[in-house]
């Protein structure tokens, strides 16, 4: 998804790059918030990325991984990281599941993105499904150590974009009077002063596919997008995605190809989203039980949205 250009009588700055593995955008309303702001950015995304990392051998994450069963001391950043996600496991009894990084490796994703072939003849891994409840033993230090249950590993890809992105504007709304939105690989946070007609943004299933974009309007909070459309590889002629049913340990499979979910955070939001998606037939139900706006596009192309999604508005040709 995109962020669009605020009100015209806005001044706004925007700053684009990439990092953790894909694109960030990132906006102030104030013009002259921006350079500070990207700043404050760059480097909580360079500490993410050294702390939470599954692709980097230096990262605390690896390092935890690989004393499965022993306390490790860790950057408290990890701490939280994984915090976030115990608690996003806790909210959907598991559907969320941070202890799949053994399935993850084995459905070959086992690398950055962008060096997993896009076809190889090498074939489908065994599936690695997460042990029932593993979650529940994951240790944690505030100070600064995490335990991972012996005979798993973490994987944080569920959360952790969605909250570096709440951290960031957060960081940057506490040193700014500037209305601060960041979109990391379509895991959008708003913070700030705004206003209650709240920042635009283009909700579409990938980057570079504007046509039908709905446009919601964020004055604070979240909004993500899970999806199996993006993030695709074949193996041994089989079709995998990076979203796994941790009771399978397979890539989901169900009725939803993609769904978009707002929350009070961006982890919230995601964690919806990517629950939803795991649910397969029952998403729906499940979301307008716990009042949560969303968006869900069928393996046909088929939109439903949920009862306290806002009404549609299409993206207009002179957004960007």
């Amino acid at each position: 998804m995109r962020t669009l250009d605020a009100a015209a009588t806005v001044r706004h700055g925007t700053a684009t790059w990439r990092a953790l593995g894909t694109y960030v955008h990132l906006a102030t309303s104030d013009q002259g918030a921006l350079e500070p702001a990207r700043q404050i950015a760059v480097r909580l995304l360079e500490d993410v990325d050294r702390a939470c990392s599954r692709f980097r051998k230096d990262s605390d994450l690896v390092r935890a991984n690989a004393a499965a069963g022993s306390w490790v001391n860790v950057d408290p950043l990890l701490v939280r990281a994984i915090g976030a996600a115990v608690e996003a496991a806790a909210d959907t009894d598991g559907l969320v599941d941070p202890t799949l990084g053994h399935a993850m490796a084995a459905v070959g994703y086992d690398r950055d993105i962008s060096l997993v072939l896009a076809e190889s003849t090498d074939p489908a891994g065994v599936p690695v499904p997460a042990r029932a409840g593993a979650w529940r033993e994951i240790q944690r230090d505030l100070m600064g150590a995490v335990m991972v249950p012996f005979g798993s590993a973490l994987d944080l890809g569920a959360t952790a974009k969605a909250w570096a992105a709440d951290l960031i504007v957060n960081a940057i709304a506490a040193q700014s009077d500037s209305t601060v939105v960041i979109s990391l690989g379509g895991d959008v946070a708003v913070a700030g002063h705004g206003d209650d007609s709240g920042w635009p943004v283009a909700v579409t299933e990938t980057i570079d596919d504007p046509a039908g974009a709905e446009v919601v309007h964020l004055p604070y909070g979240g909004l993500a997008t899970s999806s199996t459309a993006a993030r695709r590889w074949v193996r041994d002629g089989v079709i995998r995605h990076h979203l796994v049913d941790p009771r399978t340990g397979e890539p989901t499979s169900g009725r939803w190809r993609t769904v978009t979910a707002t929350g009070v955070t961006c982890v919230a939001a995601n964690t919806a989203s990517t629950a939803a998606v795991v649910l397969g037939e029952a998403a729906v139900g499940w979301l307008n039980e716990r009042e949560i706006p969303a968006r869900l596009v069928s393996t046909q192309g088929r939109v439903v949205r949920t009862d306290r999604w806002p009404a549609a508005e299409e993206a207009g040709h002179d957004h960007r």
